[in-house]
């Protein structure tokens, strides 16, 4: 392929919901469409999202054989065969989920590519399975944020810590965080804890009406993606204690917008530098709780690793990563 070429790119989806997955391709749509190539988004519904303006188009699944596309991407492993028989000249699997078996991926599609989200999925894909992944690691929109101004703590309101409250999935580690809290509560810290999370099935929902803590907290539904500025800059700090991430969202987001951070190595490897741009902890309540701790002792840490994580996390803009993928694509003749 040469350089001028206008490219049709695909991607398989299950569905256009919130997701930081699903987020992924929307972000990179766009900037491959403004760069002049087409994107086409297949999944089960054909529904465009409701919470992201996406520049492509969106079918059902059944319409993949109307295309003659260049690249189809792909991220779940149930799609295998579908995109197998799929006319793409470049069949590529998205490894964004530490959970999945690269193997039987390259066994039922033939000469498929492999892409990675983070180093910590890039090195997992080499050390399992003998893979090669394309390092495709990103991204985050820095012209949606801005570093909150003030970052010393009134004494006299509670320390406000701020984490995802996807509640139904246990990986997220959300029950760490308010475990941490209870910790902290029952130590004598002022501690105001904030969730946020806009729930897309049931499951989720349900999760969320039936959490209890006796920590002072506030949950915040169904905020605008766009606008979740306003939710960081109210916090102290933002704690992600994960397991089986492939890139840590939120945790950059929280990072772009000068929050100091807590996390676990999960989906992280790439920005969380411990003691420099946030804090690695492991994933329980007690050396979570002695995180927060420290940070509410140390001003002059929160400040200096939140300032260190603002310039850090630049580099990972959608655009980079999306000039990064065209040229890969454009340029790179071989198969991974």
């Amino acid at each position: 392929m040469g350089n001028s070429k206008s490219m049709k790119i695909g991607v398989f989806l299950p569905h256009t919901k919130l997701y930081g997955g699903v987020k992924r391709f929307l972000e990179l749509g766009n900037f491959f469409i403004s760069k002049g190539h087409q994107v086409f988004i297949f999944t089960r519904d054909g529904k465009f999202p409701d919470w992201f303006s996406f520049k492509g188009q969106i079918f059902t699944f059944d319409k993949i054989r109307e295309f003659g596309l260049d690249a189809l991407f792909f991220t779940e492993p149930s799609f295998a065969r579908i995109v197998d028989e799929a006319e793409a000249d470049r069949k590529i699997f998205y490894f964004v989920r530490a959970n999945e078996n690269l193997k039987k991926i390259r066994k039922k599609v033939e000469n498929v590519e492999f892409f990675a989200n983070s180093t910590n999925l890039v090195q997992l894909a080499k050390r399992k399975f003998n893979i090669e992944a394309f390092p495709a690691i990103g991204g985050l929109n820095p012209r949606q944020y801005e570093p909150k101004k003030n970052l010393v703590v009134d004494q006299e309101k509670p320390f406000e810590v701020l984490a995802y409250g996807r509640l139904a999935e246990r990986r997220k580690g959300t029950k760490f965080v308010v475990r941490a809290c209870e910790r902290l509560l029952k130590k004598g810290y002022k501690i105001h804890l904030t969730l946020f999370d806009t729930p897309v099935t049931d499951k989720m929902e349900r999760a969320i009406k039936e959490f209890s803590t006796f920590v002072p907290y506030s949950f915040i539904l169904n905020h605008p993606i766009d606008q979740n500025q306003e939710i960081f800059h109210k916090a102290d700090v933002f704690v992600a204690p994960e397991k089986k991430a492939g890139w840590a969202n939120t945790v950059v987001e929280a990072m772009a917008c000068g929050i100091p951070v807590i996390g676990t190595t999960s989906g992280t490897m790439d920005f969380l530098v411990h003691e420099e741009t946030g804090l690695v902890v492991s994933r329980n309540s007690r050396r979570v709780a002695k995180a927060i701790e420290r940070l509410i002792e140390n001003e002059e840490l929160r400040i200096s690793m939140a300032k260190e994580a603002i310039e850090k996390v630049k580099i990972f803009d959608w655009n980079v990563l999306g000039e990064k993928i065209l040229d890969y694509l454009l340029r790179n003749t071989g198969k991974f």
